[in-house]
Protein backbone atom coordinates (compact mmCIF):
# COMPACT_ATOMS: atom_id res chain seq x y z
CA UNK A 1 0.00 0.00 0.00
CA UNK A 2 1.27 3.56 -0.62
CA UNK A 3 0.32 6.86 1.35
CA UNK A 4 0.90 9.83 0.81
CA UNK A 5 1.27 12.24 3.91
CA UNK A 6 1.61 15.66 4.10
CA UNK A 7 5.34 16.37 5.61
CA UNK A 8 3.71 19.24 7.57
CA UNK A 9 2.83 16.27 10.13
CA UNK A 10 5.10 15.48 12.88
CA UNK A 11 6.44 11.60 13.25
CA UNK A 12 4.32 9.93 11.30
CA UNK A 13 5.82 9.07 8.48
CA UNK A 14 8.99 8.01 10.86
CA UNK A 15 6.23 5.78 12.70
CA UNK A 16 4.57 3.64 9.93
CA UNK A 17 7.15 0.88 10.05
CA UNK A 18 5.97 -2.21 7.87
CA UNK A 19 2.76 -2.05 5.27
CA UNK A 20 2.93 0.94 3.04
CA UNK A 21 5.29 2.98 0.95
CA UNK A 22 5.29 6.71 2.21
CA UNK A 23 5.88 9.47 0.13
CA UNK A 24 6.31 12.96 2.66
CA UNK A 25 5.16 15.83 0.22
CA UNK A 26 4.47 19.55 0.62
CA UNK A 27 0.57 19.97 0.86
CA UNK A 28 0.09 22.46 -1.67
CA UNK A 29 1.73 20.24 -4.12
CA UNK A 30 -0.47 17.11 -3.56
CA UNK A 31 -1.93 16.73 -7.07
CA UNK A 32 -4.10 14.00 -9.13
CA UNK A 33 -0.96 13.54 -10.92
CA UNK A 34 0.92 12.90 -8.24
CA UNK A 35 -1.33 10.09 -6.50
CA UNK A 36 -2.22 8.83 -9.66
CA UNK A 37 2.23 8.65 -10.63
CA UNK A 38 2.67 7.03 -6.82
CA UNK A 39 -0.55 4.85 -6.95
CA UNK A 40 -1.37 6.04 -3.94
CA UNK A 41 -4.53 4.15 -1.94
CA UNK A 42 -4.21 6.32 1.16
CA UNK A 43 -3.75 10.32 1.47
CA UNK A 44 -3.15 12.15 4.82
CA UNK A 45 -3.32 15.93 4.72
CA UNK A 46 -3.43 19.21 6.52
CA UNK A 47 -6.19 22.20 5.95
CA UNK A 48 -3.81 22.82 2.82
CA UNK A 49 -5.16 20.42 0.60
CA UNK A 50 -8.33 20.46 -0.67
CA UNK A 51 -9.88 16.66 -0.90
CA UNK A 52 -12.04 16.51 -3.61
CA UNK A 53 -13.28 15.40 -7.23
CA UNK A 54 -10.97 17.41 -9.03
CA UNK A 55 -7.78 15.70 -7.03
CA UNK A 56 -9.17 12.31 -6.75
CA UNK A 57 -11.58 11.73 -9.53
CA UNK A 58 -8.88 9.59 -11.28
CA UNK A 59 -7.22 8.42 -8.63
CA UNK A 60 -7.53 5.44 -6.79
CA UNK A 61 -7.43 6.75 -3.26
CA UNK A 62 -9.69 4.55 -0.65
CA UNK A 63 -8.31 6.36 2.33
CA UNK A 64 -8.52 10.41 3.41
CA UNK A 65 -7.47 11.57 6.74
CA UNK A 66 -6.61 15.17 7.72
CA UNK A 67 -4.55 15.79 10.56
CA UNK A 68 -6.81 18.91 11.60
CA UNK A 69 -9.96 19.38 13.49
CA UNK A 70 -11.11 20.93 11.07
CA UNK A 71 -13.37 19.23 8.03
CA UNK A 72 -13.91 22.23 5.29
CA UNK A 73 -11.15 22.05 2.96
CA UNK A 74 -12.53 18.14 2.54
CA UNK A 75 -15.57 17.31 0.37
CA UNK A 76 -17.10 14.24 2.41
CA UNK A 77 -20.02 14.04 0.61
CA UNK A 78 -17.62 13.31 -2.98
CA UNK A 79 -16.08 10.36 -0.69
CA UNK A 80 -18.93 8.92 0.97
CA UNK A 81 -20.96 8.74 -2.54
CA UNK A 82 -16.77 6.93 -3.57
CA UNK A 83 -17.25 4.75 -1.04
CA UNK A 84 -13.66 6.95 0.43
CA UNK A 85 -13.61 5.94 4.38
CA UNK A 86 -12.89 9.46 5.81
CA UNK A 87 -11.09 10.59 9.44
CA UNK A 88 -10.45 13.86 11.01
CA UNK A 89 -8.46 14.53 13.81
CA UNK A 90 -11.11 16.59 15.93
CA UNK A 91 -10.12 18.25 19.04
CA UNK A 92 -6.70 17.68 18.74
CA UNK A 93 -5.56 21.48 18.78
CA UNK A 94 -8.41 22.75 20.29
CA UNK A 95 -6.22 23.57 23.50
CA UNK A 96 -3.76 25.06 20.97
CA UNK A 97 -6.34 27.91 20.18
CA UNK A 98 -7.54 27.74 23.74
CA UNK A 99 -4.15 28.86 24.40
CA UNK A 100 -4.38 31.43 21.61
CA UNK A 101 -7.92 33.04 22.85
CA UNK A 102 -6.22 33.48 26.55
CA UNK A 103 -3.15 35.64 25.28
CA UNK A 104 -5.87 37.56 23.56
CA UNK A 105 -7.62 38.78 25.86
CA UNK A 106 -4.96 38.76 28.56
CA UNK A 107 -3.42 41.33 26.23
CA UNK A 108 -6.29 42.86 25.53
CA UNK A 109 -6.33 43.37 29.57
CA UNK A 110 -3.40 44.81 29.95
CA UNK A 111 -3.22 47.04 26.98
CA UNK A 112 -6.32 48.40 28.08
CA UNK A 113 -6.13 48.30 31.81
CA UNK A 114 -9.53 46.02 31.98
CA UNK A 115 -10.86 44.15 34.86
CA UNK A 116 -11.36 40.91 33.49
CA UNK A 117 -14.19 40.00 36.63
CA UNK A 118 -16.42 43.39 35.20
CA UNK A 119 -16.41 42.02 31.99
CA UNK A 120 -18.56 38.82 30.34
CA UNK A 121 -17.11 36.58 27.20
CA UNK A 122 -19.56 35.48 24.38
CA UNK A 123 -18.46 31.87 22.84
CA UNK A 124 -19.95 31.13 19.66
CA UNK A 125 -19.58 27.19 19.13
CA UNK A 126 -19.72 25.04 22.00
CA UNK A 127 -17.37 22.41 20.52
CA UNK A 128 -13.96 21.14 21.50
CA UNK A 129 -12.29 24.66 21.32
CA UNK A 130 -15.52 26.79 22.83
CA UNK A 131 -15.46 24.49 25.72
CA UNK A 132 -11.93 24.59 26.86
CA UNK A 133 -12.52 28.41 25.92
CA UNK A 134 -15.05 28.63 28.09
CA UNK A 135 -13.77 26.61 31.05
CA UNK A 136 -10.17 28.68 30.59
CA UNK A 137 -12.20 32.44 30.73
CA UNK A 138 -14.83 31.08 33.90
CA UNK A 139 -11.02 30.85 35.60
CA UNK A 140 -9.71 33.40 34.81
CA UNK A 141 -13.07 35.37 36.10
CA UNK A 142 -15.01 35.96 33.21
CA UNK A 143 -18.99 35.95 33.00
CA UNK A 144 -19.47 33.29 30.33
CA UNK A 145 -22.17 33.15 27.67
CA UNK A 146 -22.40 30.53 25.24
CA UNK A 147 -24.38 30.16 21.98
CA UNK A 148 -24.55 26.73 19.95
CA UNK A 149 -28.09 25.65 18.32
CA UNK A 150 -27.25 22.58 17.48
CA UNK A 151 -26.23 21.35 21.20
CA UNK A 152 -29.37 22.92 22.54
CA UNK A 153 -31.27 21.19 20.10
CA UNK A 154 -29.53 17.59 21.35
CA UNK A 155 -30.44 18.95 25.07
CA UNK A 156 -26.86 19.64 25.44
CA UNK A 157 -26.25 20.58 29.59
CA UNK A 158 -24.57 23.17 29.51
CA UNK A 159 -22.36 23.54 32.79
CA UNK A 160 -23.56 26.14 35.58
CA UNK A 161 -21.06 28.70 34.93
CA UNK A 162 -22.61 29.35 31.29
CA UNK A 163 -25.26 31.57 30.36
CA UNK A 164 -26.67 30.35 27.16
CA UNK A 165 -28.47 33.06 24.92
CA UNK A 166 -28.54 34.60 21.21
CA UNK A 167 -25.81 35.53 19.37
CA UNK A 168 -27.52 38.24 18.63
CA UNK A 169 -27.15 39.47 22.83
CA UNK A 170 -23.80 38.19 22.87
CA UNK A 171 -22.87 40.43 20.01
CA UNK A 172 -24.53 43.35 21.84
CA UNK A 173 -23.90 42.86 25.21
CA UNK A 174 -20.51 40.99 26.02
CA UNK A 175 -17.12 42.74 25.88
CA UNK A 176 -15.62 39.77 24.11
CA UNK A 177 -16.90 37.88 21.48
CA UNK A 178 -14.93 34.36 20.47
CA UNK A 179 -16.08 32.35 17.72
CA UNK A 180 -15.24 28.48 17.44
CA UNK A 181 -17.96 26.88 14.83
CA UNK A 182 -16.80 24.77 11.82
CA UNK A 183 -17.66 26.87 7.93
CA UNK A 184 -20.67 24.95 6.96
CA UNK A 185 -22.50 26.50 3.66
CA UNK A 186 -25.39 24.25 3.96
CA UNK A 187 -27.89 22.26 6.67
CA UNK A 188 -29.87 24.05 9.39
CA UNK A 189 -27.64 25.84 10.50
CA UNK A 190 -24.98 27.56 8.23
CA UNK A 191 -22.37 28.98 9.32
CA UNK A 192 -20.33 31.28 6.34
CA UNK A 193 -21.31 34.47 7.04
CA UNK A 194 -22.62 33.77 10.61
CA UNK A 195 -21.35 37.03 11.85
CA UNK A 196 -22.55 39.14 8.89
CA UNK A 197 -22.98 43.06 8.36
CA UNK A 198 -26.04 42.99 11.08
CA UNK A 199 -24.45 41.09 13.76
CA UNK A 200 -21.00 43.04 13.57
CA UNK A 201 -22.83 46.42 13.68
CA UNK A 202 -24.39 44.59 16.77
CA UNK A 203 -20.64 44.38 18.52
CA UNK A 204 -20.26 46.99 21.50
CA UNK A 205 -18.14 49.60 21.33
CA UNK A 206 -14.53 48.97 22.82
CA UNK A 207 -15.36 45.25 22.44
CA UNK A 208 -12.36 42.59 21.25
CA UNK A 209 -13.95 40.37 18.66
CA UNK A 210 -11.40 37.41 18.43
CA UNK A 211 -11.81 35.20 14.87
CA UNK A 212 -10.22 31.80 14.79
CA UNK A 213 -12.72 29.51 13.09
CA UNK A 214 -12.59 29.84 9.00
CA UNK A 215 -12.60 33.09 7.11
CA UNK A 216 -15.67 32.61 5.67
CA UNK A 217 -17.39 32.62 8.43
CA UNK A 218 -16.79 36.68 9.22
CA UNK A 219 -18.35 39.72 6.61
CA UNK A 220 -14.48 41.02 6.22
CA UNK A 221 -15.43 44.01 4.73
CA UNK A 222 -18.51 44.58 7.79
CA UNK A 223 -15.31 44.05 10.16
CA UNK A 224 -12.92 46.37 8.79
CA UNK A 225 -15.11 49.15 8.79
CA UNK A 226 -15.48 48.90 12.50
CA UNK A 227 -12.51 48.80 13.03
CA UNK A 228 -11.47 51.79 10.75
CA UNK A 229 -13.37 53.59 12.81
CA UNK A 230 -11.37 52.47 15.85
CA UNK A 231 -15.25 51.36 17.47
CA UNK A 232 -14.20 48.11 18.20
CA UNK A 233 -10.73 45.78 18.30
CA UNK A 234 -9.99 42.41 16.62
CA UNK A 235 -7.38 39.63 16.84
CA UNK A 236 -7.48 37.61 13.74
CA UNK A 237 -6.15 34.52 12.75
CA UNK A 238 -8.25 33.10 9.69
CA UNK A 239 -8.83 34.88 6.61
CA UNK A 240 -10.86 34.41 3.47
CA UNK A 241 -8.96 33.51 0.52
CA UNK A 242 -6.09 31.96 2.39
CA UNK A 243 -3.58 32.99 1.33
CA UNK A 244 -4.27 35.94 -0.46
CA UNK A 245 -5.70 37.77 2.57
CA UNK A 246 -7.05 41.35 3.18
CA UNK A 247 -3.96 42.95 4.10
CA UNK A 248 -5.69 46.33 5.06
CA UNK A 249 -8.19 43.86 7.52
CA UNK A 250 -4.98 42.78 8.87
CA UNK A 251 -3.24 46.16 9.52
CA UNK A 252 -6.34 47.39 11.56
CA UNK A 253 -5.91 44.31 14.08
CA UNK A 254 -4.85 44.38 17.41
CA UNK A 255 -3.42 41.53 16.79
CA UNK A 256 -3.01 39.04 13.99
CA UNK A 257 -1.18 36.49 12.98
CA UNK A 258 -1.17 33.78 9.68
CA UNK A 259 -3.22 31.27 10.28
CA UNK A 260 -1.29 29.14 13.38
CA UNK A 261 -3.34 29.37 16.18
CA UNK A 262 -3.65 25.49 16.79
CA UNK A 263 0.05 25.20 15.62
CA UNK A 264 1.19 24.29 18.61
CA UNK A 265 3.77 21.33 18.44
CA UNK A 266 1.52 19.73 21.20
CA UNK A 267 -1.83 19.63 18.93
CA UNK A 268 0.14 18.61 15.53
CA UNK A 269 1.48 15.46 17.12
CA UNK A 270 -1.97 14.78 18.50
CA UNK A 271 -3.07 14.78 15.23
CA UNK A 272 -0.20 12.82 14.00
CA UNK A 273 -1.07 10.66 16.59
CA UNK A 274 -4.92 10.55 15.61
CA UNK A 275 -3.97 9.64 11.95
CA UNK A 276 -1.63 7.02 13.42
CA UNK A 277 -4.16 5.27 15.16
CA UNK A 278 -6.34 4.76 12.23
CA UNK A 279 -3.88 3.98 9.93
CA UNK A 280 -3.06 0.83 12.21
CA UNK A 281 -7.09 -0.09 13.18
CA UNK A 282 -8.58 0.86 9.19
CA UNK A 283 -5.74 0.12 7.16
CA UNK A 284 -3.90 -2.22 8.88
CA UNK A 285 -0.37 -1.00 9.11
CA UNK A 286 2.43 -1.60 11.67
CA UNK A 287 3.10 1.60 13.71
CA UNK A 288 5.25 2.93 16.02
CA UNK A 289 3.28 4.87 18.07
CA UNK A 290 5.50 5.36 21.05
CA UNK A 291 7.87 7.94 19.11
CA UNK A 292 4.88 10.05 18.29
CA UNK A 293 3.48 9.52 22.46
CA UNK A 294 7.11 9.81 23.56
CA UNK A 295 7.41 13.59 22.15
CA UNK A 296 3.70 14.23 23.52
CA UNK A 297 5.00 13.35 27.01
CA UNK A 298 8.56 15.42 26.58
CA UNK A 299 6.14 18.61 26.61
CA UNK A 300 5.93 20.99 29.60
CA UNK A 301 4.67 20.68 32.96
CA UNK A 302 1.29 22.78 32.40
CA UNK A 303 -0.50 25.40 34.53
CA UNK A 304 -4.21 25.43 35.34
CA UNK A 305 -5.31 29.72 34.46
CA UNK A 306 -5.76 31.57 37.38
CA UNK A 307 -6.08 35.47 38.27
CA UNK A 308 -2.23 35.94 38.38
CA UNK A 309 -2.91 37.33 34.49
CA UNK A 310 0.49 39.02 34.23
CA UNK A 311 2.20 35.72 35.59
CA UNK A 312 -0.64 33.70 33.17
CA UNK A 313 0.64 36.51 30.60
CA UNK A 314 4.23 36.17 30.20
CA UNK A 315 4.22 32.04 30.56
CA UNK A 316 1.83 32.02 27.20
CA UNK A 317 4.34 34.58 25.27
CA UNK A 318 7.21 32.91 26.48
CA UNK A 319 6.25 29.24 25.27
CA UNK A 320 3.77 30.67 22.31
CA UNK A 321 5.71 33.52 21.39
CA UNK A 322 2.93 34.92 20.03
CA UNK A 323 4.07 38.37 19.85
CA UNK A 324 6.94 36.66 17.56
CA UNK A 325 4.20 35.73 14.98
CA UNK A 326 2.55 38.99 15.03
CA UNK A 327 6.38 40.90 14.03
CA UNK A 328 6.52 38.33 11.31
CA UNK A 329 3.11 38.36 9.70
CA UNK A 330 3.51 42.37 10.29
CA UNK A 331 6.77 42.31 7.80
CA UNK A 332 4.74 39.81 5.59
CA UNK A 333 1.96 42.52 4.65
CA UNK A 334 4.96 44.93 3.47
CA UNK A 335 5.10 42.32 0.57
CA UNK A 336 3.34 44.03 -2.36
CA UNK A 337 4.06 40.55 -5.28
CA UNK A 338 0.78 38.50 -4.47
CA UNK A 339 2.87 35.28 -5.60
CA UNK A 340 5.59 36.00 -3.05
CA UNK A 341 3.19 37.13 -0.56
CA UNK A 342 1.78 33.73 -1.17
CA UNK A 343 4.94 32.20 -0.94
CA UNK A 344 5.63 33.86 2.55
CA UNK A 345 2.57 33.03 4.14
CA UNK A 346 2.54 29.12 3.41
CA UNK A 347 6.58 29.46 4.63
CA UNK A 348 5.38 30.98 7.42
CA UNK A 349 2.91 27.92 8.42
CA UNK A 350 5.29 25.37 7.16
CA UNK A 351 8.19 26.24 9.03
CA UNK A 352 6.53 27.40 12.25
CA UNK A 353 8.88 26.73 15.03
CA UNK A 354 8.04 23.96 17.78
CA UNK A 355 6.19 25.95 20.22
CA UNK A 356 4.94 23.79 23.60
CA UNK A 357 1.47 24.05 24.82
CA UNK A 358 1.83 25.49 28.81
CA UNK A 359 -2.30 25.39 30.04
CA UNK A 360 -4.36 22.69 31.02
CA UNK A 361 -7.58 22.39 32.20
CA UNK A 362 -8.55 21.16 36.10
CA UNK A 363 -8.32 17.58 36.72
CA UNK A 364 -6.39 16.57 33.29
CA UNK A 365 -4.80 13.77 33.48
Amino acid sequence: MNVIIDRNIPLLHQSIKDGAEVFSVNGREISQELLKSTQSSALIVRSVTNVNNELLESADIKFVGTATSGTDHVDIDYLSTKGISFVSAKGSNANSVAEYVVYSILKYAESDGIKLKDNTIGIVGYGCIGQIVAEYCHLLGLKVMVNDPPLLEHSYSFPDYCEYTSIDRICSECDIVTNHVPLTKTGKYPTQNLFGIDRIALLKNSSLFIHTSRGSVVDESALLDRLRKREIRAVIDVWENEPLLNSELAKFCFFATPHIAGYSFDGKLKGALTMAEHLHNILGLEIDFSIIQTELQAGLKKVVPNKNYSLLLDLIEQNRRFKEDFMDFLRLLLIEDKQEFSKQFDRLRKEYPKRRECLELPNTF
